[in-house]
């Protein structure tokens, strides 16, 4: 699990201009991390770097409860996936969007087969959610997404989604077999039909969403938005403009909810930093 800085140790490798550039945003980024009312271990992971100048990676992973050790799982998700992207931005000839997409869905097949790897190691059935966003020079980001962790766009105070959930319950909705608001009470609805480190090579969904000066970015797992609905998301995230006291109202919100769940979200201000 991420200490309060979200830091996995991955980023310890960062190089100093990296880490000063790092510094000078984040005042823009918000992240928390909490265990919950009801759940004794944190299986969530967050964290966020800038890959160069442009570039800068931001993820949530949420270790799949009643899988054996959901929490290491998740953490090797997070790191592999700042290694892999890292390795895969050094190769590119090219930042227009199509290489991005590219370049951040393979990361993610990276981090999954890290997963895969690593239960196989310690004989054990690891899985996790993993979403993810890549800001590109304050215009654009690249949405990555396996599980039900969820991105959100939120522009003049209007939150709109990103991300697809891969759940049971999201494709029933789908279908229309089922509304969204009984989706969120149904039994199984923690039910995911698409996760990281359930087999070698797993389907992952890419968004490309233009970004403008102002717009925040939130990446969160189903403990904030399985206990807030999007209405009281929007709200409190209007009453709070500062990242990091947004991320706090948000898990003090779940929690009085019942905090049935680990809660774990990042809140990102386009262009905020400067």
């Amino acid at each position: 699990m991420s200490d309060e800085s979200g830091n996995t140790g991955e980023g310890e490798s960062e190089d100093s201009a990296l880490s000063e550039l790092k510094n000078r945003l984040a005042p823009a980024v918000g992240g928390l991390s909490d265990v919950g009312r009801v759940r004794e271990l944190n299986e969530d992971n967050w964290f966020w770097a800038p890959l160069d100048e442009e570039l800068v990676l931001y993820a949530v992973a949420d270790g799949m409860g009643g899988h054996d050790r959901g929490e290491v799982a998740s953490q090797v998700a997070v790191e592999q996936l700042f290694v892999a992207a890292r390795a895969g931005l050094a190769t590119l000839t090219t930042r227009e969007i199509p290489a991005l997409r590219d370049m951040l869905r393979e990361a993610m097949q990276t981090a999954n087969r890290a997963v895969v790897t690593a239960g196989e190691e310690n004989d054990s059935n690891m899985g996790t959610t993993l979403t993810c966003s890549l800001v590109y020079k304050d215009s654009d980001a690249v949405v990555a997404n396996v599980g039900d962790s969820r991105a959100y766009l939120v522009r003049e105070g209007r939150l709109k989604p990103i991300s697809q959930d891969h759940s049971l319950v999201a494709y029933l909705v789908q279908l229309g077999e089922l509304t969204a608001e009984e989706a969120r009470t149904h039994p199984s609805g923690n039910i995911l039909v698409r996760s990281i480190g359930s087999m070698p090579e797993v389907e992952v969904d890419v968004y490309h969403v233009e970004v403008q000066r102002g717009d925040r970015i939130m990446i969160c797992s189903d403990g904030l938005w399985g206990e807030i609905s999007d209405a009281d998301i929007q709200t409190l995230m209007k009453d709070n403009p500062l990242p990091q006291d947004a991320c706090q109202a948000l898990v003090d919100r779940a929690n009085d909810e019942g905090g049935r769940d680990n809660t774990t979200l990042i809140v990102v201000e386009v262009g905020g930093a400067e």
